[in-house]
């Protein structure tokens, strides 16, 4: 199953040594495992004009909840550890982000959701996401462009969604990926770079970004989508 998100070159790594997610319910458990995957994972990006040239060398991302939505019930599972910070390793490859037990059954989405600190969230041990003057961010990437360093903060909340319905079982444990295609970051539909110091660039980056994400089911974690190998 595959489709194309609101949705980062990437490894993830966890600010807490590890997730487990877990979810209470009188029927049987299963285990989903949740993993990233960089996409282009080269540290930079491919320009019409060679002067031009975007490196990507940090990019992270606060998840604030994970939920999974029932096909079969009227309530949804909601799954809620964290903050989680993401930092996503450029150099590419799976890394596990957590492991979801849940009700066996059929789901029809599973949302994960970007979004900066609200006053009453817990705090993340990262200062990169609180700003000097009282901000909070969803989002922060660091990198260069044309030699110059730059560091894009957001604080635009979306969400990452999976559909279409998925079954998870009490037999084996369903994997999901969810890839970032940094490449589509800093470029406009010309592929020209966006300046992300230019404040002019800031919503068509935060779309890019968004709309970069894509999530699918990898049951045999090689980083690919399942359906596109049947």
């Amino acid at each position: 199953m595959k489709n194309y998100l609101n949705k980062l070159s990437l490894a993830v790594m966890l600010l807490t040594s590890s997730l487990l997610l877990s979810a209470c319910s009188d029927t049987t458990q299963s285990s989903v495992k949740l993993n990233a995957k960089a996409s282009n994972s080269q540290n930079y990006q491919k320009l019409n004009s060679a002067a031009d040239t975007v490196i990507i060398t940090e990019a992270k991302f606060r998840f604030s909840e994970i939920e999974f939505e029932s096909a079969t019930d009227d309530d949804s599972t909601d799954i809620e550890q964290g903050p989680i910070i993401l930092s996503l390793n450029l150099n590419g490859g799976l890394t596990e982000v957590g492991i979801a037990d849940v009700p066996a059954g059929f789901y029809e989405e599973l949302e994960f959701e970007i979004e900066a600190r609200d006053e009453d969230d817990a705090l993340v041990n990262d200062p990169d996401f609180e700003g000097e003057n009282g901000q909070n961010y969803s989002m922060v990437i660091s990198g260069t462009i044309n030699g110059e360093p730059f560091t894009f903060r957001s604080e635009k909340d979306f969400e990452v969604e999976l559909e279409p319905a998925f079954e998870v079982n009490d037999e084996e444990q369903v994997s999901i990926t969810l890839n970032f295609d940094t490449s589509l970051w800093f470029l406009d539909q010309d592929g020209n770079a966006l300046n992300p110091a230019d404040s002019n660039n800031i919503l068509l980056i935060e779309s890019n970004i968004e709309n970069s994400i894509e999530a699918f089911e990898d049951d045999d974690e090689d980083g690919e989508d399942d359906e596109d190998e049947d």
